[in-house]
């Protein structure tokens, strides 16, 4: 499971305080589930952070989530620009290596695949464009099955998400268009721990829990 987590400072505020609900309680619901054992945990969280840069929480690094602690997670919305190509580059490197050992897992048949949450209330102003980095995330695949890629445009209060990008980041049908603050908290918190792994069980989530 990999949400990016968008740390720009016009995230600040309550959009900030929706963001880290919905990563917590993201990994409290995915800690009740799979088998047994905190060393057999089938969700591994990644928490990119990304402004003009991106970077991994180093505590959220492919880590298992019986071992993290949800309420040390907080998104600040204490950065400048908008780099999603950053963010997404950092994932593709660290899903990379997930996905060939996968292959090679004896229990891969119970593993959802990778999920990669994107949400952003502005636009892509920092690096080259985000949309071959993405395509090269969703490519990747197991078992004929790519990695699925949900983006949200934000727009709370003043902000102005550029929606048109993350449609096309996206699998198909799976942008989300948030207007409240609640609706980021269960965008992340509700598609984050379903372990779904196709677009279309993803997309139908979207619609019937989160958009209605």
């Amino acid at each position: 499971m990999i949400p990016d987590g968008y740390n720009s400072g016009s995230m600040q505020g309550e959009k900030a305080r929706a963001a880290t609900d919905g990563v917590r309680e993201m990994i409290m619901e995915c800690q009740t589930k799979g088998p047994q054992g905190a060393e057999r945990s089938y969700f591994q969280l990644l928490l990119i952070k990304f402004s003009d840069e991106a970077q991994i929480d180093p505590q959220c690094d492919m880590t298992p989530v019986r071992h993290l602690d949800p309420q040390t997670i907080e998104t600040r919305g204490d950065g400048v620009q908008t780099n999603i190509t950053a963010a997404l580059q950092l994932a593709l490197e660290r899903l990379k290596p997930y996905m060939q050992g996968l292959q090679k897992h004896p229990e891969r048949a119970e593993h959802p695949l990778p999920l990669v949450l994107l949400f952003s209330d502005g636009e892509h102003n920092v690096g080259p464009a985000p949309q071959a980095v993405a395509a090269e995330l969703k490519g990747l695949r197991l078992d004929g099955e790519g990695v699925v890629v949900v983006s949200a445009g934000v727009a709370v209060g003043d902000s102005r998400p550029d929606e048109a990008t993350l449609r096309e980041i996206a699998s198909p049908e799976c942008y989300l268009p948030v207007t409240a603050a609640d609706m980021l908290t269960a965008f992340i918190s509700e598609v984050g721990s379903s372990g779904l792994s196709s677009a279309a069980e993803i997309a139908k989530k979207i619609k019937e829990e989160i958009r209605e």
